[in-house]
C-alpha cells in the first residue's frame, strides 16, 4: 500500500543536517556492543557526523540482560575515552551517554527499582523531558500488558519512553496497533535513516514513511553501528519525506543542546 502526505510539495528543500543538530541513537561507544569495535572506528564516525552538519550525538549502547548486560559501570570508562579523544582531536561535537534498553522484564524491574540511563530533551511545549530509548525484540512482539506497564512505570518516574526504529519490527507491518498504543499512551517513536533509504527493503521503508505521515515520529536517527549506516543517513539529503516531516513540525531534534 502506498502512503502520501496530506498535502503536496513539488520541490522539497534539500535537507541540512544542521537543522536536525543532534542524533539521539547510535552505537559509537567503543567495544561495548555490536557497534564501534575500537576508538579509531568511533572517531571516524564522529568526524563523518560533524562533516554532515551535526552538532551533537547521544550515544546509546545496547543493554540486554542476556547478550549485552551493560550498565553505567561498564559504559562510563569507554565513553569517557571517546570524549577525551574527541577533545584531543578538536572535533567540534558534543557527546552524551544514554542507552538502548531491550523491552523486557529486567527493564521493567530497572524502572521500578533502579536508575535507567536517559537523556534530556525539550518537547514541543517547551518542557524539559527525561527520555529513555527502548527497543522491542525483532522476532516476537512483547505483550500489550508489558508495553503498558513499562510506559506506566516510566511515566511515573517522569521519563518519556522513546521507541527505537519503530518501522523495523516485521510483526507490526500489517498491524501497527502496538505502535498506536505506544503513541497514544504518550510514548515517542523514532525511525532509522537506513530504513528510509531502503536498506531493509520496501516494507520497512514504507512503514517508516507511514509512521512519519501519521505524525508519530519525533526523531530520525542514524542508529550508527558502522560507516555504512552513516552513508545511508547522507542519502536523505534530498528526501521529500524528511523535508515534509520537518515542515510539519513533528521533529524534536531541536530540543537537544
Amino acid at each position: 500500500m502506498k502512503w502520501s502526505w496530506p498535502w503536496r510539495r513539488e520541490t522539497p528543500a534539500s535537507i541540512k543536517f544542521s537543522e536536525l543538530g543532534w542524533d539521539v541513537h547510535s552505537h559509537l561507544v567503543p567495544g561495548v556492543d555490536d557497534g564501534a569495535t575500537g576508538l579509531d572506528d568511533s572517531l571516524e564516525m564522529v568526524r563523518y557526523m560533524v562533516n554532515l552538519g551535526y552538532r551533537g550525538m547521544v550515544l546509546t549502547p545496547h543493554i540486554m540482560s542476556d547478550l549485552y548486560p551493560n550498565s553505567p559501570e561498564t559504559l562510563n570508562a569507554p565513553f569517557q575515552s571517546l570524549v577525551d579523544a574527541v577533545k584531543k582531536e578538536q572535533i567540534p561535537i558534543k557527546l552524551k551517554l544514554a542507552a538502548e534498553y531491550l523491552l523486557e522484564e529486567d527493564t521493567l524491574r530497572l524502572l521500578k527499582e533502579g536508575d535507567p540511563m536517559t537523556f534530556s530533551c525539550i518537547d514541543g511545549q517547551g518542557h524539559k523531558r527525561r527520555v529513555m530509548l527502548m527497543e522491542m525484540g525483532f522476532h516476537e512482539a512483547p505483550s500489550d500488558s508489558l508495553v503498558k506497564e513499562v510506559i506506566f512505570e516510566a511515566q511515573g518516574r517522569g521519563i518519556v519512553p522513546l521507541l527505537a526504529h519503530c518501522e523495523r519490527y516485521p510483526y507490526l507491518h500489517r498491524n501497527a496497533s502496538l505502535l498506536e498504543l505506544w503513541y497514544k499512551r504518550g510514548g515517542w517513536l523514532s525511525v532509522n535513516a537506513t530504513s528510509l533509504a531502503g536498506a531493509y527493503g520496501p516494507d520497512t521503508r514504507d512503514m517508516a514513511k507511514r509512521c512519519m505521515q501519521l505524525g508519530w515520529i519525533s526523531f530520525v536517527c542514524s542508529d550508527a553501528h558502522c560507516m555504512r549506516h552513516l552513508h545511508a543517513l547522507e542519502s536523505l539529503k534530498n528526501s521529500r519525506d524528511v523535508s515534509l516531516w520537518l515542515d510539519a513540525g513533528h521533529s524534536l531534534h531541536a530540543g537537544l543542546g
